[in-house]
């Protein structure tokens, strides 16, 4: 991957993000530098890679590499809901899949910019996906980097000192949420992205949403869920490709709720 092209196509994402909700460019941008020049934030994910390489053995994905020496490594998703939550300040995130915790840094790391915001994020530990993957299959498309030892829990990458905003849930997304007493103004979909499991959970948070929510799903090519969703709800979704690690391939799908094209009969 090279890191010039990388953070071209966040550029390329970025104004793409800002024509949608019809933001200025550069504050979006800025968010962007601050994101890049936080070089503390970086030091803290470099020191959690190092812990767990040598108390953990777990050598895969992000963690395969001794340090990280830019942001631009990670996938543009995680760039994404640092920018999503820095301009909408939400008080409440509902995060469904969390597996090392890259998503749920980034968020951690604009809430604490913010100083405002609660995540509640759910997840099983993945053994105990593995555990009842003979009952629930696993998606064909997840792959061996997020398997991981039974020592670790869900979120071993979040620094220590962005937890103070996090709660961890873990369990069945589909019973738990039901049950959740909040309203969310930010909704983040990183788990089961089958037809089945999507389309029930996003049913499901759609009822906890505010009126001002923005959703993001991501690997919204894995199942045409997220499209459905958006069709019965005459929705318009902005779609954005990585940022080159697996090829450009369109991957992660956001809606506003208040999107003045919502509805729009001249789009199908």
């Amino acid at each position: 991957m090279n890191i010039n092209e990388t953070r071209a196509n966040n550029i390329y994402n970025i104004k793409s993000l800002a024509s949608y909700l019809g933001v200025e460019e550069k504050i979006f941008m800025d968010f962007y530098d601050e994101l890049l020049n936080d070089h503390e934030f970086l030091t803290q994910v470099n020191e959690r890679i190092v812990f767990i390489r040598e108390n953990h053995g777990f050598q895969k994905g992000i963690f395969n590499m001794e340090s990280i020496d830019s942001i631009d490594w990670f996938a543009f998703e995680r760039v994404l809901i640092y920018l999503l939550i820095r301009y909408f300040k939400p008080d409440n995130v509902l995060e469904t899949g969390v597996y090392y915790g890259g998503n749920s840094a980034f968020a951690l790391l604009a809430m604490d910019k913010n100083k405002k915001g609660k995540m509640i994020s759910i997840d099983f530990p993945d053994s105990e996906i593995r555990e009842t993957s003979n009952i629930i299959p696993r998606h064909i498309l997840v792959g061996d980097t997020e398997l991981y030892t039974s020592s670790l829990r869900p979120g071993f990458m979040i620094p220590l000192g962005l937890k103070e905003r996090w709660e961890l849930i873990e369990g069945d997304s589909l019973a738990i949420i039901p049950d959740l007493k909040q309203t969310f103004d930010l909704y983040i979909h990183d788990s089961d992205h089958s037809m089945e499991f999507l389309s029930k959970e996003i049913e499901l948070t759609w009822k906890k949403l505010s009126d001002n929510a923005v959703l993001l799903v991501d690997d919204i090519d894995w199942s045409n869920a997220f499209f459905s969703f958006c069709s019965a709800k005459r929705l318009y979704p902005v779609l954005f490709t990585d940022n080159g690690k697996d090829n450009l391939r369109v991957r992660t799908g956001v809606v506003s709720k208040k999107h003045s094209r919502n509805s729009d009969p001249t789009f199908t």
